[in-house]
């Protein structure tokens, strides 16, 4: 019987040990330099080219926490958010970090699990307590499911670590406006657009204080500000329809509304909203072909609709 002699074995074994060792080492090079790569790509908008990179950085180290990272940033930005969660909880099992914590609880926000985001925010809180985005974070979901008050902790705890973070104004705003308090609302309001004047969100949510008090001209003010910052926002279109509407200006009510239907066609308010002024116009068949619409796409509004046109058409009989 052929063997090798102990001193002889054990010197293959370490050799093949180090090769391992020299191979992985290696491969992590190699993996390193796809998820530079990759984020390069991701960078300039080629999210499906980032996406190939990562992957090849998973397949050559699956053991390397920031591939997964990494991947489940673009998955995200790619709305795979199972994909994403997936790769974020096995970058979690290989490197417990904050922001880990923090990207796994917004896919898992995005996909309606709430009380997991909440959990993960609260979590990477625990790793960081100095992490102004995780406190931003949870403040948006707390405030999101009611808890205004501890929505407003968070928000101002993450003004006290950044006081530079706009987007926390915003939050704080709205949450504030939420329990009744416009005047806190519009000083949160203010100080974001001060730290970031294209802040399209801070001028849309301070345009229902301006409504709030009665000032619909700056409420249409700020709306349009919003609208020349994101243009294809159709909530601000709509809003601004309404508050036209509310002015007296009915032609300018009436574009808002179509602009509207032109962005989304299934927007089922849009159309009620243009019914309703349409009759205020005494275009009855207009009218009547909106509310069909509408009421096609959520027929919900009926009751609602229905009491506002009958008060149109017992006014329209006083005259």
């Amino acid at each position: 019987m052929n063997y090798l002699p102990p001193l002889c074995a054990a010197l293959i074994l370490s050799l093949l040990l180090a090769a391992a060792v020299a191979v992985q080492a290696q491969n992590r090079r190699a993996a390193i330099e796809y998820v530079a790569r990759g984020t390069a790509k991701m960078d300039a908008n080629d999210l499906d080219g980032a996406l190939a990179d990562f992957t090849h950085a998973v397949e050559l180290d699956r053991n390397y926490g920031a591939s997964y990272f990494s991947r489940g940033l673009v998955r995200r930005r790619l709305s795979d958010l199972d994909g994403s969660i997936s790769d974020f909880t096995k970058s979690i099992q290989l490197n417990p970090i904050a922001e880990a914590y923090l990207d796994r609880g917004a896919a898992l926000k995005d996909k309606g699990d709430r009380e997991g985001a909440i959990a993960d925010y609260t979590k990477a809180i625990e790793l960081n307590e100095k992490y102004a985005d995780a406190y931003y974070n949870r403040g948006i979901a707390l405030d999101d499911k009611g808890d205004h008050d501890l929505a407003i902790a968070d928000f101002t705890r993450a003004i006290e670590l950044n006081p530079q973070l706009a987007r926390a104004f915003v939050g704080r705003g709205f949450a504030r406006m939420q329990k009744g308090n416009a005047v806190g609302a519009l000083a949160d309001y203010n100080k974001a657009l001060e730290l970031n004047p294209q802040s399209a969100l801070a001028y849309f949510n301070r345009s229902f204080v301006w409504k709030a008090r009665g000032d619909l001209d700056r409420a249409i003010s700020d709306l349009t500000k919003d609208i020349e910052l994101a243009r294809r926002d159709e909530a601000a279109y709509l809003e601004r329809g309404i508050v036209r509407g509310a002015k007296g200006d009915l032609d300018g009510a009436i574009a808002d509304f179509g602009k509207v239907i032109e962005l989304n066609p299934g927007n089922a308010k849009a159309y009620a909203n243009r019914g309703v002024i349409s009759l205020m116009q005494a275009r009855d068949s207009a009218a009547q072909d909106d509310f069909d619409r509408a009421f096609k796409l959520d027929n919900s509004l009926r009751p609602q609709i229905q009491k506002v046109a009958d008060g149109i058409l017992k006014g329209r009989r006083k005259i």
